[in-house]
């Protein structure tokens, strides 16, 4: 059982990027952007992630991904069928306790969802 995101899950060329920026809702938080925008109908919910070097160095950067993953792998069930999603993780998330950042994450999620 992998826990992993496979290839239909996530957004890896810089166009499906730029799309989600221009045409979707962003939402910010202390610890993370998140940006959201409804694709294809028949597309499965999709994540970028985007860890800049501000974050820190590559084991911090490698964190916060982790920690992206894992949040949007709990709460997909909150997450439109079709939606593509970027998060951009600042330095904040690295000293959050794990329970508030995924409650700031589903709130997140909610709020981008119905703004959609």
């Amino acid at each position: 059982m992998s826990y992993g995101l496979s290839r239909t899950e996530r957004l890896s060329k810089a166009s499906q990027f730029l799309s989600v920026k221009r045409l979707g809702v962003s939402v910010k938080c202390p610890s993370f952007w998140l940006q959201m925008s409804l694709g294809l109908t028949d597309d499965p919910p999709r994540l970028g992630i985007i860890a800049t070097k501000r974050i820190g160095n590559a084991v911090h950067r490698n964190r916060a991904k982790r920690l992206v993953r894992e949040m949007y792998r709990k709460h997909k069930a909150f997450i439109p069928v079709s939606a593509q999603t970027v998060v951009v993780p600042r330095k904040a998330i690295l000293k959050m306790v794990y329970t508030e950042l995924e409650s700031s994450f589903k709130d997140a999620v909610v709020k981008a969802s119905n703004r959609l």
